[in-house]
């Protein structure tokens, strides 16, 4: 069986644009050798800054005959009354390539059709493959693209050869007014054109001319070679795989030199070095035994290694000027308070309608208290996060800053210890900014968790409150990731308030400091679908079903969305799915939910607050219950099943309120199953909706009461059985 290489060669992709596009190749090139009939047995896509390459083995020598059925013009049309065929019918037998006479009829829903069995005879593999690998070139999307010349196609970079071959056959294809061929090329600098013979000599034919078409082999030379220039030292290289995958797509023959610099260098703090290589010039730090840097660093060539000296020479003239910069600004930063760096914030503007960088951190000083107060901190700890709050953006002002923006939070925390600041408020400048990505850590300590939760939300609710919302695709302003960090935080923190709560002591904020007055109703209604689109994306990471996802966002929802709850509200779910009593908890949930319209249960009359809510969650919880049940007028019960359920509600309330306040949905579910069976019993004794309009109002509220008690856990409405 025969076997493929597809080389598509291009001038030199970013190495952001590889990973994408290997992917891709790998979803669609299997999909369309299936849809040619021609599946292959493996399929390997790889690639390097100057060409994607597809190798497929073992196809099939050709295309398997298709029998198919074809369906023509309606019987009547095709046949006259006498069954002689029409033009219609000639004309179509014509199109199929079969005898008038080999026409058949057919009987449908819509009448009688004429059908012709036709058989597409298959075409040798090299001649059919053509439209379907260029099917997936056409199709491949990357960040960027570009026109060249006269030609409309669209691509990464200017494509400059394609070869496709089927063992020794060429499969002809155009793309980018590039015809295929047999000839590839080298590597840039060490190899040039060469022509290969058959599609199973490739690999070994452009290793020769100094290219390692796979990824992975080139992050493993990297690695061995890195490793052991490091060890040669008595150091290791402390492996980051972002610049890790960086270099692997920058290069085509990887060949890693250790350049040195001076020791002199090595007081500058850690993040300052380790910046400087990576961000400027992509190199590798090494480090000791102990976790402390060496005095060298490992670089990555594109090319052999042949006059290493001149290159490593280079490298260290570059980065010595890159580490005297530092060294320079580093020592003037220190000489300035952060209290001074932070007078400095008016001249930095956040956005432009919503103040400067100091009107922020006045915004964020504020706005840490009430959430300082949630958290149960003591007077001590809330000083402590005020003060963080006050000097978290300090550093943007800093000259290492200005020239690393990396180092954000980073170099505030250098300066804070530096200057004698407690090390809880050093960590929280630091940490607030976390996650900066989907790959990085959360923040670990208690004011660092506050901090970033009050950073991002004062920038979500200033967006929201101008109309700013992420649509479609588009979200110049990040705040999808803004949003996404704040469910990442809370997700594991029991002690917060509501998303709700936050939102206005937020908006509150802007109003106080620059008396912008933010409508509320819009503003928290557009976080909320924003809030509510990370949660779903952060439980469908995490395996939760989808209709899960939904019952879990839309219960509880009269004790405000509180991130911890609605994950393990979601949580328990997934659990229980497979318990034989969830399906009947359902059913009877959805009856009562059903008949009630929709409607949510009144809230508890009060404004919702952000100051000691924990320590209150048991109370409102209850009280939202005592509310519901409050509408009840027991002396209009008509038939024993109302007083049953109203009695089992109301013994089981409690429980309820006490286990939902607590986030143990366990035993709200377990509570739930004294409830069922009333339920049932109650519809199947009595008329909700009589005609007598005091009696049908009393039987509402009891149904209004039992739900509260379902929606502690969920929306039922929204769980598939």
């Amino acid at each position: 069986m025969p076997n493929l290489v597809l080389e598509i060669g291009s001038e030199e992709m970013p190495a952001v644009a590889l990973p994408g596009a290997i992917e891709q190749l790998r979803a669609t090139v299997p999909a369309r050798l299936q849809e040619a009939r021609l599946p292959a047995a493996s399929i390997a896509v790889m690639g390097t800054p100057r060409r994607l390459v597809v190798m497929a083995h073992g196809l099939p020598e050709r295309q398997p005959d298709l029998e198919r059925e074809a369906r023509g013009p309606a019987w009547k049309v095709a046949f006259d009354a006498d069954g002689k065929p029409t033009g219609a019918a000639m004309g179509f037998a014509r199109k199929q390539g079969v005898p008038v006479e080999a026409l058949t009829k057919v009987e449908t829903p819509q009448g009688d059709y004429v059908v012709a069995r036709v058989t597409d005879v298959g075409k040798p593999a090299a001649q059919a493959l053509g439209p379907y690998l260029l099917e997936c070139i056409r199709a491949l999307t990357f960040p960027k693209v570009m026109r060249w010349g006269e030609n409309a196609t669209r691509y990464v970079r200017p494509v400059r050869w394609i070869l496709c071959l089927l063992d020794d056959q060429v499969v002809p294809l155009e793309f980018a007014g590039v015809t295929s061929g047999r000839v590839t090329r080298g590597h840039r600098y060490l190899g040039g054109s060469l022509e290969i013979e058959h599609a199973d000599a490739y690999l070994e034919a452009v290793r020769a001319a100094w290219v390692m078409a796979d990824p992975d082999e080139r992050r493993g030379a990297i690695i061995e070679q890195g490793d052991r220039l490091a060890g040669s030292v008595g150091g290791k290289v402390p492996w980051d795989e972002d610049l890790l995958d960086e270099n692997v797509h920058l290069v085509e023959w990887p060949t890693c030199l250790m350049g040195s610099f001076a020791e002199r260098f090595l007081e500058l703090p850690r993040p300052v070095l380790v910046t400087a290589m990576k961000k400027h010039q992509r190199f590798f730090p090494v480090e000791g035994p102990d976790g402390n840097l060496l005095p060298h660093f490992i670089s990555v060539r594109n090319g052999g290694s042949e006059h290493l000296d001149n290159v490593r020479a280079g490298n260290e003239a570059v980065l010595k000027a890159r580490f005297e910069d530092a060294r320079h600004f580093f020592a003037h930063d220190r000489e300035v308070p952060l209290d001074r760096m932070a007078e400095k914030l008016d001249r930095l503007v956040f956005q432009e309608k919503l103040g400067t960088m100091a009107d922020k951190a006045k915004r964020l000083e504020r706005l840490v208290r009430p959430l300082a107060e949630a958290h149960g901190l003591s007077p001590e700890e809330m000083a402590l996060a005020v003060r963080a709050a006050r000097l978290c953006k300090a550093d943007l002002t800093s000259e290492m800053v200005i020239e690393l923006p990396s180092l954000q939070g980073i170099m505030g925390r250098e300066y804070a210890l530096m200057q004698g600041e407690p090390p809880a408020v050093a960590d929280a400048i630091a940490e607030h900014y976390r996650p900066r990505s989907a790959s990085d850590s959360l923040p670990t300590t208690r004011l660092g968790k506050l901090l970033a939760v009050a950073d991002r939300m004062d920038t979500l609710v200033g967006y929201a409150g101008l109309g700013i919302t992420p649509t479609g695709s588009q979200d110049p302003f990040g705040l999808r990731r803004a949003a996404t960090g704040i469910v990442q935080i809370l997700a594991e923190e029991d002690d917060v308030p509501s998303l709700g709560a936050m939102q206005v002591q937020a908006a509150e904020g802007y109003r106080e400091v620059l008396g912008l007055d933010f409508p509320l109703d819009p503003l928290c209604n557009a976080l909320q679908t924003l809030f509510h689109q990370r949660l779903s994306a952060y439980l469908d990471e995490r395996g939760v079903r989808y209709d899960l996802i939904d019952a879990a966002l839309y219960g509880g929802m009269a004790y405000g969305t509180v991130v911890r709850s609605v994950v393990m509200r979601a949580s328990t779910l997934q659990q229980i799915a497979e318990d034989p009593r969830f399906v009947p908890t359902v059913q009877a949930a959805a009856r009562v939910a059903n008949i009630l319209g929709g409607a949510d249960p009144a809230p508890v009359p009060g404004k919702e607050g952000i100051h000691g809510e924990r320590e209150r969650a048991v109370e409102r919880a209850i009280a939202l219950l005592d509310h519901a049940a409050r509408q009840v007028d027991t002396a209009r019960f008509q038939d024993e099943a109302e007083a049953m359920l109203f009695e089992v509600a109301s013994l089981t309330a409690p429980d309820i309120g006490r286990a939902a306040a607590a986030f143990d949905f366990r035993a709200v579910y377990e509570a739930l199953q004294g409830v069922n069976e009333p339920v049932n019993r109650f519809f199947d004794a009595v008329l909700v909706m009589t005609d007598d309009l005091a009696v049908r109002k009393n039987r509402l509220a009891l149904l209004g009461y039992v739900d509260a008690l379902y929606k502690s856990l969920a929306d039922f409405r929204k769980i598939v059985v």
